[in-house]
């Protein structure tokens, strides 16, 4: 997605499970991930996990940005080096170490392609998007902020925050296991009316909303570009039952995974 990057207003921090991806043009931004402000400058190819809060403070000249956001299971799929994988994991913010000629063309590529009614184009800019990080993993980067756990001096963060982190982590890391909102509460060590407390007040949804969505996007990732049958996939993505995924997927998206998927093949055809 290719836009002008905005101050988020509303809500100071948003989060979601998949890998972020930012690339700007002729123009900087200053982000905050709980706190600790990152400047991110024109020609760097910004990655983080965006399990952890985060949003947009200051927008600085009147250029693009463009946003790839990658999910986790896919990442995992490309077989990247671990050594790269377990930085965003961590909670790392990673750049290239110096602007490449290119990316400006490739992310301007990547934004439209992306966009197109054909799942092969898809395909295409994901095999190029997994090449890209490749690159990156050989080629090194630097280390933009490091997870909380690393740094005492990081501004802003009280023990509220570090606890929703911490179960934003272990829903991201978790979610394809049979867990519940009492063994999200269990791992942060709080109680599970406090836990549900806390999440709703700083993310702004409960925990067990949260833990479906992710599940969710985990199972369309599958049901696009996978072969496994429904029932495996509800598995796959942590859902007790097949009644349990279909009533979720229906209740979020208005259809079902089998037309989804069709829908999915239908657009993939010459």
């Amino acid at each position: 997605m290719r836009h002008k990057p905005h101050v988020f207003s509303k809500r100071p921090y948003h989060h979601h499970a998949s890998i972020e991806v930012n690339f700007l043009i002729n123009c900087e931004m200053d982000y905050s991930f709980s706190g600790s402000h990152v400047t991110v400058h024109p020609g760097y190819m910004i990655c983080f996990w965006g399990a952890a809060p985060h949003g947009v403070v200051d927008v600085r000249g009147d250029g693009d940005m463009v946003n790839l956001y990658i999910s986790f299971a896919q990442i995992l799929q490309w077989g990247l080096p671990t050594r790269i994988t377990d930085a965003l994991i961590s909670g790392d913010v990673i750049c290239n170490k110096a602007p490449c000629p290119i990316d400006a063309v490739r992310f301007g590529h990547w934004a439209t392609e992306f966009k197109r009614d054909d799942i092969n184009w898809r395909k295409l800019v994901l095999s190029e998007i997994s090449s890209r990080f490749t690159r990156l993993a050989l080629d090194g980067w630097n280390t933009l902020h490091h997870d909380y756990r690393q740094s005492s001096t990081v501004v802003g963060r009280g023990k509220s925050m570090l606890h929703v982190e911490e179960m934003l982590r272990f829903i991201s890391e978790n979610h394809t296991s049979d867990i519940s909102v009492s063994d999200v509460a269990e791992f942060v060590g709080l109680s599970p009316s406090h836990a549900m407390t806390l999440f709703k007040r700083i993310v702004g949804l409960p925990i067990k909303e949260h833990l479906t969505r992710v599940r969710l996007s985990h199972a369309r990732m599958l049901l696009a570009e996978s072969e496994m049958k429904i029932l495996s996939i509800a598995m796959d993505s942590g859902f007790r039952s097949l009644s349990s995924f279909y009533e979720a997927f229906q209740n979020h998206f208005s259809t079902s995974p089998a037309a989804f998927r069709k829908q999915a093949r239908n657009i993939g055809k010459i």
